[in-house]
């Protein structure tokens, strides 16, 4: 879809928000939209590797929302459970935003599923090594229900064994000792402060610097994504819009800290 096609239809969009009303319109579901999600979906560098249905339950996820995936990025090898997010889902969740956030803000929809993409790869990792690039270097980067941590081999290029990354996927969360990013989450990496305006009922810890905040924030995720999936609204992605509206409106991804 071009930028002009995509603007068309978020004018016309635009207008039958006024004959429907907002509600409605948040509630539209675009075939357009579903397979742009989809595609983008499997680009990830994870999802296009062996990914496979998890059989039990893993650290309070349901095992049917789950994958387990092998993959390559590069020369290293990776292992992650993720979060089977549908195509259908993150479609739904854009929309909502768009509609309620960003209304006549042409090409938001592609501009919120890029940013994903930057962010995450596209990817919401429950337990696992995310690997990245840093200067045509790839560097392990394990993950906690979406959130970076500070496990021995992150950082760093050096091989770690199949073995070894299940075991650190699974590490216990009393055993995290530190979130890197300050606690950012997954897709948009949404920093705990962000959400807490679009959660006031769930006392978001402030900081990150006891293990019982790390836990309970650590919960807060798991049960909040798992509410997202049956829901028309991610309030991770509500959180993370509503921190950054210039940089958004003005078509860019932004930094944490950004406006």
């Amino acid at each position: 879809m071009t930028f002009g096609e995509d603007a068309v239809r978020s004018v016309a969009t635009g207008l039958l928000c006024l004959l429907l009303g907002a509600l409605d319109c948040a509630n539209a579901q675009t075939p357009e939209h579903v397979e742009a999600a989809r595609l983008n979906l499997e680009k990830s560098s994870i999802r296009q590797g062996a990914c496979t249905p998890v059989a039990e339950s893993f650290l309070g996820w349901p095992a049917n929302t789950l994958q387990r995936c092998e993959y390559k990025r590069g020369d290293a090898s990776g292992l992650a459970y993720v979060l089977d997010v549908k195509a259908e889902t993150m479609a739904k969740w854009i929309e909502t935003s768009c509609a309620t956030q960003m209304a006549g803000v042409a090409a938001c929809f592609d501009r919120i599923l890029r940013c994903g993409t930057e962010k995450s790869d596209g990817v919401f990792v429950v337990g696992g090594n995310a690997i990245i690039e840093k200067n045509g270097v790839m560097l392990n980067n394990f993950i906690r229900n979406g959130v970076a941590i500070n496990a021995a081999p992150n950082g760093k290029a050096d091989l770690v064994r199949p073995e070894d990354q299940e075991k650190l996927a699974k590490i216990p969360e009393a055993d995290i000792t530190a979130m890197l990013g300050g606690g950012g989450v997954a897709f948009w990496h949404t920093l705990p402060y962000q959400f807490a305006v679009k959660a006031i009922d769930l006392g978001v810890p402030a900081e990150m610097n006891t293990p019982d905040r790390r836990q309970k924030w650590l919960e807060i995720i798991r049960l909040e994504m798992l509410a997202a999936l049956g829901n028309a609204e991610n309030r991770f992605l509500s959180g993370w819009i509503n921190a950054h509206p210039i940089m958004l409106r003005a078509g860019e991804c932004p930094d944490d800290r950004d406006p």
